[in-house]
């Protein structure tokens, strides 16, 4: 049943290897850094191993657990051959530059340049004097097939570049020309362009890695610098994991994101991008009601219930119990993000499987799988900075109103907001009033459309880094805004 398994998502598999690796290799760092520190720094190590019990960074290292232990168990199924070579190749020089000599009245002299075609992106052939050179050679069995030829004059290059769209012009696995020389004399060949790995996708790997060692390190640093910040977030954090609402989430979350897999949408060939569309926005709502339950739970109960009164009642102040908390929101949404994620994308991975076979495509290969995977990060990102920007205004209606009330603002924040480009559009040319109340919501309430590019992301159209980097901004300066409102609204908050 295993093998049956492997030969039939075979293809699937890859990209998810990719994912599961860079977790791998996170979690080896994570670890030989903290082996470093226990020589040099004991007492920091063991307050280190100490912090994942935190409420964090404990369903961080299960998560990388996870992903390596997927990792380890497809290593036999994935091409490690070609993911290795694109990989040295996304490391390694890109250029070749190359010149031969073609011996006088030579024909078909073979010339072996010892590269991958598949790995050529441009190719430039140039030589001192006329030369005919063959790029293509004749594949045995298949005798009608022209092979043709390049017919150099002098000084006069010949180009090739596969963005063009041309057809790649050497066969099988190594690149060979053979030359024929006419004259009496030795001609100079020269043979330059440049390379790229094979399967890009392979960079899911390191990129991987390096995220997830930036998520490790940042915590550390968070732990280690506001430390009284630190420990109300990680109390929050701690809180939120312990709710039942958490575990329901990322449960229901799992189960319907699997079940996506085999769903049929009948949108006639579109149904990867209508999994990738349910589950952006399956996640993001989820996260958020948890993120809001946790701000109703944290502060308006705590609050209620006399708790922040016994905490406020040692060594700290108002402002940074609300900034712990805010930053405890936020990390309970990106464990969420990081879970969910991991799994929206791993099942993109198998849909583009699943969708060829059922609608009797021909199958696609494991970069399709990876392309279709890479396309559902900046929808994550930028799902995570809305999760982010409701959670300040969660947090600042905490401090005033209870968990039912909190529910039913920041949903409606949430729908107006998406709606809010909508609404000037439509106030446009009609009464003073109407224009008014337009232009009153477009400047109070979150425009959340800037958040919501999953008609680009599930066209595969590229997001640039650009545009995340400004939505990263607006969501940062409405969120200080909205945490201004909660230090103002509990400042004056009695809390006996």
């Amino acid at each position: 049943m295993i093998a049956l398994f492997a030969n039939r998502w075979l293809i699937a598999l890859p990209p998810i290897w990719l994912l599961g690796a860079g977790a791998l290799l996170a979690l080896a760092g994570i670890l030989l850094v903290w082996s470093v520190l226990a020589l040099v720094r004991p007492r920091a190590a063991a307050e280190a191993r100490l912090s994942l019990n935190d409420g964090f960074a404990g369903p961080l290292a299960w998560l990388l657990l996870g992903l390596a232990a997927i990792a380890v168990a497809f290593t036999p199924l994935v091409p490690l051959g070609q993911i290795g070579r694109s990989l040295m190749r996304l490391a390694a020089a890109d250029d070749f530059d190359r010149i031969v000599t073609v011996a006088p009245q030579a024909t078909l002299q073979e010339i072996s340049l010892d590269l991958r075609p598949q790995e050529i992106e441009s190719l430039e052939l140039k030589s001192d004097a006329p030369l005919s050179v063959r790029t293509q050679q004749p594949i045995e069995g298949f005798a009608l097939v022209k092979v043709p030829d390049v017919d150099l004059a002098a000084n006069s290059p010949w180009t090739w570049n596969r963005t063009a769209g041309d057809t790649n012009p050497f066969l099988g696995q190594r690149a060979k020309l053979e030359a024929t020389n006419a004259s009496d004399k030795p001609v100079q060949l020269r043979v330059r362009g440049r390379l790229v790995p094979e399967f890009p996708q392979a960079g899911i790997l390191p990129w991987t890695t390096i995220t997830l060692l930036a998520v490790a390190a940042l915590y550390a640093v968070f732990r280690l610098v506001p430390r009284r910040i630190a420990a109300i977030a990680a109390t929050t954090t701690k809180e939120a994991i312990g709710q039942p609402v958490f575990a329901v989430a990322l449960i229901v979350g799992t189960v319907l994101l699997l079940a996506f897999i085999v769903i049929p949408y009948n949108t006639f060939g579109e149904d990867v991008k209508m999994l990738k569309d349910s589950g952006l926005t399956l996640i993001k709502v989820l996260a958020l009601l948890v993120v809001i339950w946790t701000a109703s739970v944290a502060v308006a109960d705590e609050i209620e219930g006399r708790t922040a009164l016994t905490v406020l009642s040692k060594p700290l102040t108002r402002p940074q119990f609300i900034l712990g908390k805010f930053a405890g929101l936020v990390l309970v949404a990106l464990l969420v993000f990081l879970i969910l994620g991991s799994v929206l994308m791993a099942t993109t991975s198998l849909k583009v499987v699943y969708d060829a076979r059922e609608g009797a495509k021909i199958d696609p290969i494991w970069r399709d799988c990876a392309d279709e995977m890479i396309t559902v990060v900046p929808g994550l990102v930028l799902s995570l900075l809305e999760t982010i920007l409701l959670a300040a205004i969660s947090l600042a209606v905490s401090t005033r109103l209870g968990m039912v009330p909190n529910l039913i603002i920041c949903f409606t924040i949430y729908a107006l907001g998406h709606l809010v480009p909508l609404i000037v559009q439509s106030s446009v040319g009609k009464f003073a009033i109407v224009r008014f109340v337009g232009q009153l919501f477009a400047t109070i309430l979150p425009v959340l459309e800037h958040f919501t590019i999953e008609a680009a992301v599930v066209g595969g159209v590229p997001v640039p880094w650009s545009y995340l980097a400004w939505a990263a901004l607006y969501a940062g300066l409405y969120s200080a805004v909205a945490l201004l409102v909660a230090l103002v609204l509990f400042q004056n908050r009695d809390l006996a």
